[in-house]
């Protein structure tokens, strides 16, 4: 945890939030685009997604923090036990921080995958599609439909949560473009061959928040609003809704 954040339980109700976020937008896509809220559409698909990876950790930190309450009959905490009940051969403070490090690694990456599929199926449905691959490419040609700034803040947002994930390939080392930018008071610091030291639960939830923010943007802009067809998403239409 940073200094700010004492606690990961912390994290529940800003993950509340951030669901309740995605839930204005999903409503907003059905009023302006006119299509059911319950259709594979790959917007919805995405933001269903996302918010269930959301709900998903949360669950499992509630989990985790119940697993932790373990005490005698004298109220004095029982590490063995806790430990026996996750089968851990560590100590309780080694043992929270393996659980919770590949949770939050797993989300981040999860979550951005989500993301990146969105823009690539509304590029596919205008047939925008840019012919470079890569995220940086794929955020170019989004903002540009949605006549956003492709040099602006958004970019700088869309592009640090890449960062890291990508750093994931450099084993933790960042190795592309330097990149420094500061959202809610939290610095993010991407310097080539360097490691990444912003990828705390805390920078990830405020680099959530900024994506989600973004997607609203990018689904509620005249260009994507405007498409009242159901947008395909290879996998969901595959998945039998009777």
């Amino acid at each position: 945890m940073s200094q700010k954040q004492k606690h990961i339980m912390e994290l529940i109700p800003i993950f509340r939030k951030i669901i309740e976020s995605l839930e204005i937008i999903k409503k907003e896509v059905v009023s302006k685009s006119g299509i059911d809220y319950k259709s594979q559409d790959a917007r919805m698909v995405a933001l269903d997604s996302i918010q269930i990876s959301i709900s998903s950790v949360g669950m499992w930190i509630q989990c985790c923090n119940s697993l932790a309450n373990f005490h005698t009959k004298e109220g004095v905490f029982n590490e063995v036990d806790f430990l026996q009940s996750v089968g851990s051969g560590v100590n309780k403070d080694q043992t929270e921080m393996i659980m919770f490090e590949h949770l939050k690694l797993g989300f981040m990456t999860l979550t951005h995958f989500k993301i990146d599929n969105l823009f690539q199926n509304i590029l596919k449905h205008l047939n925008t599609l840019p012919k470079k691959t890569g995220y940086w490419n794929l955020t170019d040609a989004i903002l540009d439909q949605c006549s956003i700034p492709k040099t602006g803040t958004e970019k700088e947002i869309l592009t640090a949560f890449a960062n890291l994930r990508n750093s994931l390939h450099g084993n933790g080392i960042h190795r592309t473009s330097n990149l420094t930018l500061t959202i809610d008071e939290m610095e993010f610091k991407f310097i080539n061959g360097s490691r990444i030291d912003c990828a705390s639960w805390e920078h990830i939830v405020v680099l959530l928040k900024a994506n989600v923010d973004i997607l609203g943007k990018v689904l509620l802009s005249d260009k994507v609003r405007s498409i009242n067809t159901e947008i395909k998403d290879d996998f969901a239409s595959t998945i039998n809704q009777n």
